[in-house]
This record gives structure tokens, sequence and C-alpha cells, in this order.
């Protein structure tokens, strides 16, 4: 393989993965703007509901399950325990959509540093790919033009052929 086809072959490659990388960014893009709606549209309600701390619900749901679960107590005194749980629990069940917003928020939200964070990354690649690109391009015009002038025969090299006749 002579040097322009290997400039050739490399340039091509090259092609193809900035291809390959361009396509990933559509992707990635279309996936962001889906996740900053969903952000959008959970927001304001997160938002509206910051006022409720579900954790104190559910310290007390687990401390007194685990209190159920591995003290012995009096029937009278069990029953006062789990009537208390099933409050705790009835008060979580009120709030269940707040927590979930909430958790959705959170994965949302890391979704879309996570896509940002990669479509930076293939920018990165893409920035790499794009200046040896042209390069590749410089090289391969100058081994065009090298493999022209062999091409041509100078008018000094047919008086010489002539010549020597």
């Amino acid at each position: 393989m002579t040097g322009e086809e290997e400039i050739k072959a490399r340039i091509d490659q090259l092609e193809q993965e900035k291809a390959q990388l361009i396509e990933r960014i559509k992707e990635l893009n279309r996936r962001l703007k889906y996740k900053q709606y969903e952000q959008k549209a959970l927001k304001p309600f997160v938002e509206q509901t910051k006022d409720i701390n579900l954790e104190p619900y559910k310290r007390q749901k687990r401390a007194l399950e685990f209190k159920i679960s591995t003290s012995a107590y009096t029937p009278a005194m069990e029953r006062q325990m789990l009537k208390r749980l099933r409050e705790v629990e009835k008060k979580l069940k009120e709030y269940e959509e707040v927590d979930r917003a909430r958790r959705k928020l959170r994965y949302v939200e890391k979704d879309i540093e996570e896509a940002q964070k990669e479509i930076s990354e293939i920018e990165e690649k893409l920035k790499g790919i794009r200046e040896e690109l042209k390069k590749l391009y410089g090289e391969y015009r100058e081994a065009k033009k090298a493999s022209k002038a062999k091409e041509f025969v100078s008018l000094e090299d047919i008086a010489l052929i002539e010549n020597g006749k």
C-alpha cells in the first residue's frame, strides 16, 4: 500500500468513527431533552411539597418494626405498638407520592448529569478526531500532488528522450 492509500484508509476510519460519535451525541441529546422535560414537570410538585419531611416517619417505622420483631411484649403493649405502626404507615402512605416524586427527580437529575458528562467526553474525542483529520487531509493533498507531479513528464525529459534516438 502506498502512503497515499494508507492516509486515505486512516481518513476513512476516522470519518466512520466521527459519524458514530455524532450519532451517539444525537441519541444523548434526545435523551437529555426528554429528561429535562421530565425534570421540568417534577420540579413544581417537589418544590410545593418541600416542607414535608418524611425521614422522621421512616425512622419511626423502622424503629417500631425492629422493636416488635426483636422484643417480647405483653399482648396489650404489642397491640399498642402495632396501632402506632399502622398510624405511621398511614402517614407515609399519604406522602408516598411526594416521596416517589422526590426520588424520581433525583434519578432524573443524575441522568441529566451523566448525559451531559458523556456528551462533553464525546465532544473532546471529536475535537481530537477533527484535528487529526485536518492534518491527514493536508498530508493526503500533498501526497496527491506528489503523485501527480511524477505522472507528468517535463519538457526537459522529452528533449532528452528525443535526443537519445
